[in-house]
């Protein structure tokens, strides 16, 4: 059983945190709205404010409007970066971040210029958005990445803009996309009260279903971690296998355009194409569901995007520059095996090539309950009027 959250984080969790009062010199209660250097002296249980700065307007970059830049820590290490507009429009907009995170992240700077407040936080640890070797033997750090550093975020965000403008948001948002997006349904999963509209963007929420497709795809792809430099399929045999494909599904829709409508729709049979038996059965194991013995545990990868850098090569089957430069050849190999090695065995040396999913549910049961956003059930956040945004990409280009 996983334990509780003041178990795992030491002090007292944002959502029951209420500022403490400042006195001055002469006894008096501290203003209801603070200027921006004065933010530097709010004192919360568990929340370090490291720096409050002033900026002011400038002509170019994401951020052209007068500002206050608030910095902190929550708890251990949950890094954050607050942007408060000078002409706010009294709402408040948090936006997830990507891979593993690791580094305090904020795709929506720009909407300060409009006069949204901001909130970026690293969830909790530092590192590379493919490294998950922060993990390691750090209950605290799953947890906070999982699902309570948005929550703690959020909250410490919305106090201090309590503070700053001397009123509460009318309206919260978030916005996340992939991880972001599998944040955006955590918040609404667990914690239905933090935001009134949220948009998940291709939600990556089944985290340990993807860490085990990713693994059988690595598995088909690189059998031998002992041998990652040699690619299975060169850049010219993933550009004539996606030309081969998009030109067998391409009319489906009627129009022959150069570009797959609707994937679900292909049908394609890769023992037509000139490649070997090896090459053959490793494509039918990524185009195949990922399954075990109690059934499918993650859809198959649909046709499209074979011969596109940021696709394929990028994604499945690795790039040369990342061979080059020494890293995992490619982002699944990557995430795949860093969630199986540091988020649910604990094991550096844990080796991909010999894992056998058969046990899958049963090992990655403790890493489910942290890391999925797998519930359906958003009735507290329908009752409170929430608001949710699903949308994912669809069209393959050729």
């Amino acid at each position: 059983m996983l334990p509780s959250h003041r178990q795992i984080v030491p002090g007292v969790l944002i959502a029951c945190l209420a500022p403490v009062a400042q006195r001055a010199a002469g006894g008096t209660q501290q203003p209801s709205r603070l200027q921006c250097a004065q933010l530097l002296s709010l004192q919360w249980p568990d929340v370090n404010i490291s720096g409050a700065t002033a900026v002011p307007a400038a002509g170019a970059g994401a951020v052209r409007v007068a500002h206050c830049r608030v910095d902190g820590v929550i708890g251990t290490e949950i890094h954050f970066s607050l942007l408060l507009p000078e002409d706010w429009n009294g709402k408040f907009f948090m936006v997830g971040g990507g891979g593993f995170v690791g580094s305090v992240q904020n795709s929506a700077l720009s909407t300060v210029n409009a006069g949204y407040a901001t909130v970026g936080t690293d969830t909790g640890h530092q590192g590379a958005g493919t490294d998950a070797s922060w993990a390691l033997d750090n209950l605290e750090r799953r947890v906070n990445f999982g699902y309570l550093a948005i929550h703690r975020t959020a909250g410490t965000a919305k106090a201090i803009l309590r503070s700053h403008y001397g009123a509460a948001a009318t309206r919260s948002y978030f916005q996340g996309c992939s991880r972001g997006g599998g944040q955006a349904l955590m918040e609404a999963q667990r914690y239905p009260e933090d935001f009134d509209g949220i948009v998940a963007g291709a939600p990556a929420f089944d985290w340990t279903g993807i860490a085990a497709a990713n693994i059988r795809n690595m598995q088909a792809v690189f059998p031998d971690p002992r041998d990652l430099g040699r690619p299975m399929f060169t850049p010219d045999a993933l550009k004539n296998i996606e030309r081969q494909i998009v030109e067998a599904c391409d009319a489906n829709d009627g129009v022959k355009d150069g570009i797959i409508d609707d994937p679900r729709q292909c049908r394609f049979n890769v023992d037509t194409l000139p490649l070997t038996d090896r090459q053959k059965s490793a494509l039918k194991a990524i185009y195949g569901p990922t399954r075990n013995r109690d059934g499918e545990i993650y859809p198959a990868q649909p046709f499209g995007g074979e011969g596109q850098t940021a696709g394929w090569p990028q994604w499945i089957t690795g790039t040369e520059q990342a061979r080059s430069n020494g890293e995992a050849p490619s982002l699944r190999f990557a995430f795949g095996t860093g969630i199986f090695k540091y988020l649910v065995f604990n094991d550096p040396q844990w080796d991909y090539s010999t894992y056998d999913l058969a046990n899958w549910k049963k090992d990655t049961a403790l890493a489910a309950t942290y890391l999925n956003a797998t519930d359906p059930n958003l009735d507290a956040f329908k009752k409170r009027g929430g608001k949710l945004l699903l949308w994912h990409g669809g069209r393959i280009p050729r």
